[in-house]
């Protein structure tokens, strides 16, 4: 199995109107997204003094007030920490990035040992790579993407609408009485028909769910999936029908 590209823990910055595109309110989804790099062990960066300063770390505990952090081995460094009203949390999900900033850090004593609490942020970025390149679906005329829950019932089928696509993953969208999209479900030989390229069978895992209001009122679902270890049949149809859409889209804005 390849190994995964390590992603540098360094603070991204953007202005308030670039953030919004990849900013993430829903208290659910934060502690979900957090809960799993708990759980993967995955490291994480705690910068301070203006993000000058940081030190490398891991969660030791996720919930929904907030999380524990080991501490630093440095007692000048987690004194620092736990005196600064601004500390920036860098860590990986799923090869993206995400961060957030807190006002606040306080020391604890967690299962015995020193520890850091920080309370739940109320938001967070998550950074998409960026040679995943992301391409909003039409709206006049949507992918499908056709999921088979049962696998001992390939007649049962669910055709769910992608709100957007890239080589990395699939955003679906369905309405909350149908299938129930939970994050770390595996949907395997999934179907999309990418029109001009052909069809792409994929595995599909749900890495996070959330409910969105439409403009009509109307309750949906929201997941964000990603392909699990794609061949290279379908990363090469993804390619094609990434490379064609930019095509169209740069066709249509030199008419306009």
């Amino acid at each position: 199995m390849a190994k995964e590209k390590e992603i540098p823990l360094k603070i991204e910055v953007f202005s308030n109107s670039e953030d919004s595109e990849f900013l993430i309110l829903s208290k659910n989804e934060i502690q979900h997204i957090l809960r799993t790099v708990y759980e993967r062990g995955t490291r994480a960066a705690l910068y301070y003094n203006e993000g000058n300063s940081f030190v490398l770390t891991m969660l030791l505990a996720v919930s929904d007030e907030g999380i524990w952090i080991d501490p630093p081995s440095n007692p000048q460094d987690n004194r620092n920490i736990l005196n600064s009203n601004r500390i920036i949390f860098v860590s990986t999900h799923n090869q993206a990035k995400i961060q957030f900033v807190a006002s606040e850090a306080n020391a604890v004593i967690f299962n015995g040992n020193d520890g850091i609490f920080i309370p739940l942020p109320k938001k967070l970025l998550r950074l998409q790579r960026r040679d995943y390149y992301r391409l909003s679906a039409l709206p006049r005329n949507p992918l499908m993407c056709v999921l088979k829950p049962m696998p001992n019932q390939k007649n049962i089928k669910h055709e769910i609408t992608i709100m957007d696509i890239s080589i990395g993953g699939v955003a679906l969208v369905c309405q909350e009485s149908s299938l129930e999209l939970t994050p770390g479900t595996t949907y395997p030989n999934c179907e999309i028909d990418l029109p001009g390229i052909g069809v792409l069978t994929a595995t599909v895992q749900v890495m996070n769910a959330f409910e969105v209001t439409s403009r009509s009122g109307e309750k949906l679902r929201r997941a964000g999936c990603v392909f699990v270890r794609p061949n290279n049949i379908a990363t090469h149809l993804l390619q094609r029908y990434v490379a064609y859409m930019q095509r169209e889209e740069a066709a249509k804005s030199t008419k306009e």
